[in-house]
């Protein structure tokens, strides 16, 4: 099993660290992971990081190696699902954005409503067989949002 809480969202090559979750173990192991999607004070709104420029967030970053990845719910779950991951659960939590989809930088234009709603998740994943996922490619993920639970805060 590997776990983390309140770590993906400081990874800057989450693709990769998700291809080595699946290398490291081994068919029907599991994943856990408590993922903080705020902004942890690098703008007015909690999910105002979305809002800054390439160039921008460079400067807020400066020196700091780790300090957001600025990855949203959807992509980490793409990214378990591509490395041949299950979701078996995945439990949001929701504030309401006061940030609108024309404020958002070009490259975060693509977030759905519910990336800019959804402020943490505790996602479960298992890993499946090879052969499960070479003959099967997608079929064990669910649609998403369909195995969601959700915790609104007001």
């Amino acid at each position: 099993m590997i776990f983390s809480q309140a770590v993906l969202e400081h990874v800057e090559d989450l693709l990769n660290t998700y291809k080595a979750m699946n290398l490291w173990l081994k068919p029907a192991g599991y994943v856990s992971h408590t993922i903080d999607f705020q902004c942890h004070g690098t703008a007015d709104e909690w999910n105002g990081h979305w809002t800054h420029s390439d160039l921008m967030w460079k400067i807020i970053k400066g020196k700091w190696p780790f300090l957001l990845n600025r990855e949203p719910h959807s992509r980490h779950i793409a990214f378990l699902q591509e490395h041949g991951f299950r979701i078996v659960a995945d439990r949001i939590t929701t504030v309401k954005s006061n940030i609108n989809k024309e404020d958002l930088a070009q490259k975060f234009r693509y977030l759905t409503e519910e990336d800019l709603i959804t402020t943490g998740s505790f996602i479960q994943a298992i890993k499946l067989s090879r052969e499960t996922q070479d003959m099967h490619p997608g079929f064990f993920n669910p649609k998403p949002g369909s195995e969601n639970l959700r915790d609104s805060e007001a």
